[in-house]
C-alpha cells in the first residue's frame, strides 16, 4: 500500500493541471490515471459531434477543466453528476463531445480513470455503456495500492 503522495511520485496518478488564466488560482485539484493522460491528450485530434459544438473537443476539455480547477460554479447533470448506483461513488464529468469518468478522491479533488466520445453512448453510433464505463472506474480505484479511505462520499454540493 502507498501514501497519495507516493502514487503521484511513482506516476501511478498525475496531476492535471493546465496553466491558468492571471487572477484564477487553483481551487480544485484532478489527477489521472496515464491512460486518461494519454486519452486527454488524443482529444486533440478528435472532431464535435452530433451536437455540432461551435468549440473543438479540445477547447472543450481544456475549458471545463480550467472551470473546474479555477473553482468556477459547476452545474450538477450538465457538467458533472454522480452515476447510479449513487453507491459506487463514480463521477462524470461532461462536456458536449465528452466524457472523463473517476471517483472524487477527497473534497474537491477528482481521479480521472478515462475518457470517451459522447456520440459513443447513443444510438445510432453506440458502441460503449457507461455500466462498463462505471465499472471500470470502481476496479481501478479498487486494484490502486492506496493507505486508507480510498474515496469520499457525499452529496454533489459536499463534495464539489
Amino acid at each position: 500500500m502507498a501514501t497519495f503522495e507516493k502514487l503521484i511520485e511513482d506516476r501511478l496518478l498525475i496531476q492535471v493541471a493546465p496553466k491558468l488564466p492571471h487572477g484564477q488560482f487553483h481551487e480544485r485539484k484532478v489527477f489521472a490515471f496515464p491512460e486518461c493522460v494519454e486519452w486527454m491528450k488524443s482529444v486533440k485530434e478528435m472532431k464535435t459531434g452530433r451536437f455540432q459544438c461551435a468549440s473543438s473537443p479540445l477547447e472543450q476539455l481544456v475549458e471545463r477543466l480550467r472551470q473546474w480547477i479555477a473553482g468556477e460554479e459547476i452545474a450538477r447533470d450538465r457538467m458533472f453528476h454522480d452515476m447510479r448506483p449513487v453507491s459506487d461513488n463514480v463521477w462524470e464529468m461532461k462536456t458536449v463531445d465528452l466524457r472523463v469518468f473517476g471517483w472524487m478522491y477527497r473534497k474537491r479533488q477528482f481521479i480521472a480513470v478515462s475518457g470517451g466520445f459522447a456520440d459513443h453512448y447513443k444510438p445510432p453510433t453506440k458502441i460503449r455503456t457507461y455500466a462498463d464505463d462505471r465499472r471500470a472506474v470502481v476496479a481501478a480505484r479498487d486494484a490502486l495500492p492506496l493507505d486508507g479511505q480510498k474515496f469520499a462520499t457525499g452529496d454533489f454540493n459536499d463534495l464539489i
